[in-house]
């Protein structure tokens, strides 16, 4: 149940364009979407340098291997380089997901990344560019101040707590520049597969699926391996799901730009995401693609009240501090939102557990069988 105990404060100016442009170039607010998106891409960057590290290890570089110059007038760049690379780049990435020194380890992460991508075209992957975006708008931010050794070490030199007023504050504007670059990647993709009929017919996807059945059979459980198989390769499959697929991209795309629409947008992202992963090989792209879902928290903290019984475990989860938590042995659970509105029972254990990154993905998917059911 919910009952409205304070109503929106009406007739504020508006405002004007120069304060929206402040709003997003100099006007501190939260980074800690970008300091969970930080936590996520340490293990992104080991799982996608992985393959490299095992060839270093067995003494191969890029050089053996048919290799290609992006431009012609760049050198030879010798293997021993593509080591220090791949290996600097690793241990980089374990600093990066800690926060220790961010402002350092941040920059060198994305240069091993970048520079082991440069040394061959055939390095080239869009899931790699894409995690270049996402790491390149994690080394402009100071992300390192909050969820970090960085901030641990900030708090025990200046005598502050975790969540006194602006600890996590800092410019936002490579928020921004990765939001846009996010959606323009379900646009465009959604946008170019709408006005190529062999993807919008099927025919693209049945290809691909008859081509990597294996790993469809890889990852599925032998009891019920053989009958996914033989559905997921049949055509007229491919004619009903390639429509929706694009019509998926394309939602999300717009979708998670308007408030109203965003939760649906993130839950339909996990959805699409997953089933890339289960039925082709995109390396690290679906890893990259959820953890960037976090970006779309609005960037402030602490903006809901939350009563709760017990605080313990909603502390721990609440990295984006979407509440300020109360602990009332004994108390109703009940939330207070941005406007006012006091949500008690169920509505009150939706709206808390949605907001958790962790639990999100569960807690959508039992919302929606909840809601669906007579």
């Amino acid at each position: 149940m919910s009952a409205t105990v304070a109503e929106p404060v009406r007739g504020e100016p508006s405002l004007s364009l120069s304060d929206r442009i402040d709003d997003v170039f100099d006007r501190p607010a939260s980074v800690r979407s970008l300091a969970v998106l930080r936590l996520a891409l340490g293990p992104v960057v080991l799982v996608h340098l992985w393959p490299f590290l095992v060839d270093t290890l067995a003494g191969t570089t890029y050089e053996d291997h048919f290799w290609v110059r992006w431009w012609g007038f760049v050198p030879e760049v010798p293997g021993a380089v593509q080591v220090a690379l791949v290996w600097t780049g690793a241990v980089a990435a374990v600093g990066l997901s800690l926060g220790w020194r961010t402002r350092l380890v941040a920059p060198i992460t994305f240069v091993c990344v970048a520079g082991n991508l440069f040394l061959s075209q055939h390095h080239f992957r869009h899931n790699r560019a894409f995690l270049l975006f996402l790491l390149a708008a994690v080394a402009l931010a100071d992300s390192g101040r909050v969820l970090s050794l960085d901030a641990r070490r900030r708090r025990a030199r200046t005598g502050t707590s975790p969540g006194d007023p602006g600890d996590d504050l800092g410019t936002v504007w490579p928020l921004w520049l990765l939001r846009i670059l996010a959606a323009s990647v379900y646009l465009a993709s959604g946008f170019s597969k709408l006005i190529d009929p062999d993807w919008s017919g099927g025919l693209v996807l049945w290809d691909r699926a008859v081509r990597h059945q294996h790993l469809v059979r890889e990852r599925v459980p032998e009891p019920i391996a053989d009958a996914v198989v033989d559905l997921v390769t049949a055509r007229w499959v491919h004619t009903i799901t390639s429509p929706i697929a694009v019509a998926m991209e394309l939602f999300i795309g717009i979708a998670i730009w308007f408030g109203r629409t965003r939760l649906a947008a993130i839950w339909v992202a996990i959805f699409f995401h997953l089933s890339i992963e289960l039925s082709a090989s995109v390396e690290v792209f679906s890893l990259a693609a959820i953890g960037a879902l976090v970006i779309w928290a609005t960037p402030s903290t602490r903006d809901r009240v939350a009563v709760v019984p017990d605080a313990t475990w909603v502390r721990r989860l609440d990295w984006l501090a979407r509440f300020d938590v109360h602990e009332e042995p004994g108390a109703e659970l009940r939330v207070v939102d941005r406007d006012g509105t006091v949500h008690t029972g169920g509505t009150a254990r939706w709206l808390l557990w949605s907001r958790l990154p962790l639990v999100f993905p569960f807690v959508a998917v039992a919302h929606a069988l909840r809601r669906v059911r007579p």
